[in-house]
């Protein structure tokens, strides 16, 4: 069973630096949570990328963070392929997943990851970023006013 998680306790590891990698990193530290590891393909991009960003414990691929047992959650932010094994790996490993979108690439890839998920009792959420953009919000509200569509 996943042990209780505050802010002051949480170890968060963020998988893959392209571009969003870096964004979870900042919108992690500016809800006040460190992240404590990055995995990468290579453990020389791992560490680069973690130098640049500040983070103390670079990993040269996900099953080596996965094995870090102060690591709790991990924020999946590799290429859409791989997210469903990824997933897979992460709750298998018993630590809870925060996955870009799409969650898996197909409707059945995304049920087993709930099942998995629901079996461990660990939270499997999938980033939906743009949502609350105030474009986006704007638009919506032309929707809804009829102003638009």
């Amino acid at each position: 069973m996943a042990k209780q998680l505050t802010k002051q306790t949480i170890g968060v590891g963020v998988a893959g630096t392209g571009f969003i990698g870096p964004a979870h990193v900042e919108g992690l530290r500016r809800n006040g949570i460190q992240v404590l590891g990055l995995a990468e393909s290579t453990k020389e991009l791992a560490q680069q990328k973690a130098a640049e960003l500040g983070i103390p414990r670079a990993y040269g691929s996900l099953d080596a963070m996965l094995t870090d047992p102060d690591i709790d959650v991990v924020h999946l932010a590799t290429p859409n392929h791989l997210h469903h094994p990824h997933a897979k790996a992460t709750l298998r490993a018993g630590k809870h997943v925060v996955c870009e979108k799409p969650l898996a690439m197909t409707s059945a890839q995304s049920g087993e990851l709930v099942k998995l998920a629901a079996e461990k009792k660990l939270v499997n959420a999938v980033n939906f970023n743009i949502r609350m953009y105030p474009l986006a919000q704007q638009a919506r509200s032309m929707v809804l006013s009829g102003e638009l569509g």
